[in-house]
């Protein structure tokens, strides 16, 4: 149950009125009562290409020590006419620069201004404007000279002491404000008051969206108290005895730590406190944004709101960071990754990609931003499965990123009102994810990489995207673990209304509170499991092999099972908090046993059909107002292969409808191709002759 913050905490903040912090009271009113409205930043939606100056004012550079002599000029360029007509006359469709970082708006008064008169410029250049605001950073010498009562705002360890932010040793002067102090987030509307009237902004960029990892979380009195309110609030009387054992949460705390038991040592969460815990985090970081990006909507519903949470790249981020991208994408057009996860293919195997954040953004309707520029793949990847370039880097440009830039300009109607081709879905649990990261999290990524490498076409789902599942032919649940009685009721409605099912390993063997249940939560649904006693066996080294897949129709849905996913070769040392980094990012032995199961499940309606290496990926959209299919294809070794030749495809078009034309785009050529094809009842087949890092081929029809 999700529960606002403005639920439970109210009473206990002694919050000054907007109007006290200089907020006009018409626009107080009116964040009060706004609600999300789809029109905001509905500009987004037609893709971007964003660059700019630095996002760091002047200020923080000098305060941060090791700058070059010139830094003063440096700063004043990066936002100056000359430079953003540069990035105008090079196809760059939106200027980022820094608006906020923290030392508090007094002390950066000089320099907002200066973003105020850029930004101006940048509209005048027909540019749209992305600024930066500090989220969850206070440069507290400065700040606490503004605003004596924020020594009450900051977030406090067990001990007391201010948590810094992990920026490293020699950046101590950043301190991390509490979210659930009210007084700090009606200055945060301060800031984007200003942002969006007086600079008149286009899109605010939220950086830093994230809590440090355990034992640096909150204790100060504010979150004690908030969490045991919160869950007086989220649970009954009868539901606390059930939890806890009891019903008295008056005295519940945090979880604490000592030097024999580090948090980055626990590999399965069981604790209902810590696991509460968690929960309170993650859900006091979406209801910041909510009121957050409610207010900013009150001001211009066409503003944009972008986070800079990281993405999915294997981290048990609910556990380490409050980031559950399921509550807070809703919020937002776009977020941020900085994971350093460059696109590029391994001679171990590994095939290393974005991917999975993307495919993220695209289920709830963002655009991700993330380091691409200069990177023939990176910008190849962003095209196929972000749809848009996004961020392509300050100010000096490769030839490929222009040459990127400027075949997507020339190309955009390819990529406007797209919509993934996505027949799997693959589910990513919230409980199981969180509370057992090391297993289900790598069990999740070798199921991924087994349909990423054999370009079967999937959408990355969540736990609120059970409840409509008619929109794909299988569901994939890769060592789901803890699913509800209310998700197993869900899946077996999908799987009696005709849904095909892959199953692995111990799904369904939890409750959402991870207690093991007495039978198989999809007992019934798994060939085989009549009772606990096999099924409950917690092997934990994914090179077991024992047990035997089966396959079997439920009414006229089909169900796969897989006892085991075997890891291909050694398993690599467990990270701190078991984060499932890139050296394990690569297909299991058996991954033929998956796809070969998703395709069983499938009908043989998947509908993409190629042939080529292992390196090769693909992705497939689709434009109903422009009748046509989309494949585009990616190549991840394009360093070592620099091209790729007679690539053999089919495509199965919407049903009754007929290729009329067969066309090949791609940055490295100068005109498009026709390209000859045939069909049959099977689909349309056609060959590729040659690509380099990036195709996209457009099917007519």
């Amino acid at each position: 149950m999700a529960l606002n913050r403005r639920d439970f905490i109210g009473a206990m903040v002694a919050s000054a009125s907007l109007t006290q912090l200089g907020i006009p009271a018409a626009s107080a009113m009116a964040a009060s009562s706004a609600g999300p409205e789809s029109g905001q930043g509905e500009w987004l939606r037609n893709g971007m290409i964003d660059a700019g100056g630095g996002h760091e004012p002047y200020i923080f550079i000098v305060r941060r020590g090791g700058q070059r002599l010139d830094a003063l000029q440096i700063s004043e360029y990066q936002q100056s006419e000359a430079l953003i007509k540069k990035l105008h006359d090079q196809g760059i469709e939106v200027f980022h620069t820094h608006l906020y970082k923290g030392f508090g708006m007094a002390a950066e008064k000089s320099q907002m201004e200066g973003t105020r008169d850029a930004v101006a410029i940048a509209h005048r250049y027909g540019m749209k404007a992305d600024t930066y605001v500090q989220w969850g950073s206070m440069m507290y010498e400065t700040f606490f000279a503004e605003e004596p009562r924020a020594t009450q705002w900051i977030e406090r360890d067990i001990s007391g002491l201010p948590i810094l932010i992990t920026y490293g040793y020699q950046q101590s002067f950043r301190y991390m404000p509490c979210f659930t102090n009210q007084e700090y987030l009606n200055y945060l509307k301060k800031v984007v008051h200003y942002a969006i009237v007086e600079v008149k902004t286009d899109f605010i960029h939220f950086d830093n969206f994230n809590l440090n990892a355990e034992p640096s979380s909150c204790h100060c009195p504010w979150c004690v108290n908030g969490f045991r309110k919160y869950l007086r609030t989220k649970h009954s009387p009868k539901q606390l005895r059930e939890r806890f054992g009891f019903e008295n949460v008056s005295f519940i705390n945090p979880p604490q730590w000592n030097s024999d038991d580090p948090p980055e040592d626990m590999e399965i969460i069981y604790d209902p406190a810590f696991q509460e815990w968690i929960d309170f985090r993650c859900q006091t970081m979406a209801d910041a944004l909510q009121q957050v990006s409610e207010y900013a909507r009150s001001l211009n519903p066409e503003v944009a709101i972008e986070i800079n949470p990281g993405g999915i790249n294997g981290e048990n981020r609910p556990w380490t960071s409050a980031i559950d991208h399921s509550r807070l994408l809703k919020f937002t057009e776009s977020f941020w990754s900085e994971e350093r996860d460059m696109p590029t293919y391994n001679p171990d195997g590994r095939l290393i990609s974005k991917i999975r954040s993307y495919k993220l953004a695209r289920i709830y309707n963002n655009v991700l931003l993330t380091y691409a520029n200069h990177d023939p793949v990176g910008m190849a990847e962003a095209l196929a499965f972000n749809q848009t370039l996004g961020f392509v880097g300050n100010n000096v440009f490769s030839p490929a990123t222009l040459r990127y830039i400027d075949f997507y300009r020339k190309n955009k109607d390819m990529y406007l009102d797209s919509e993934d081709v996505t027949p799997i879905a693959v589910f990513r649990s919230y409980a199981s994810l969180t509370y057992h990261n090391s297993r289900a999290q790598l069990s999740a990524i070798l199921v991924e990489q087994s349909l990423i490498q054999s370009r079967i076409p999937f959408a990355l789902i969540f736990d609120e995207h059970l409840h409509d599942l008619s929109k794909y032919k299988v569901l994939v649940l890769p060592n789901s673990e803890c699913l509800s009685d209310e998700q197993i009721a869900l899946i077996r409605r999908y799987v009696e209304g005709g849904g095909g099912l892959v199953v692995t390993e111990q799904s369904g063997l939890y409750d959402n509170w991870r207690r093991v249940r007495v039978q198989p939560g999809l007992i019934g649904l798994v060939e085989g499991q009549t009772s606990g006693v096999a099924y409950q066996q917690d092997v934990t080294d994914h090179v077991d092999d024992t047990g035997t897949p089966t396959r079997s129709k439920i009414g006229s849905g089909k169900v796969a099972y897989l006892p085991f996913i075997q890891f291909d070769g050694v398993m690599p040392p467990p990270e701190p908090y078991f984060w499932v980094s890139n050296i394990f990012w690569k297909r299991p032995k058996n991954w033929k046993d998956i796809t070969d199961a998703v395709q069983w499940a499938a009908e043989d309606q998947i509908p993409l059909t190629l042939d080529g290496p292992d390196f090769l990926v693909a992705n497939c959209t689709r434009q109903t107002r422009n009748q046509r299919f989309l494949v585009h294809l990616v190549n991840y070794d394009v360093v070592k292969t620099p091209t790729l030749s007679n690539l053999k495809v089919r495509v199965a078009l919407p049903k009754n409808k007929k290729a009329q034309k067969v066309t090949l785009y791609a940055p490295d050529a100068n005109d498009a191709r026709s390209l000859d094809f045939t069909s049959d009842s099977s689909g349309t087949q056609f060959t590729v002759p040659d690509m380099k890092a990036y195709a996209m081929i457009s099917v007519q029809w």
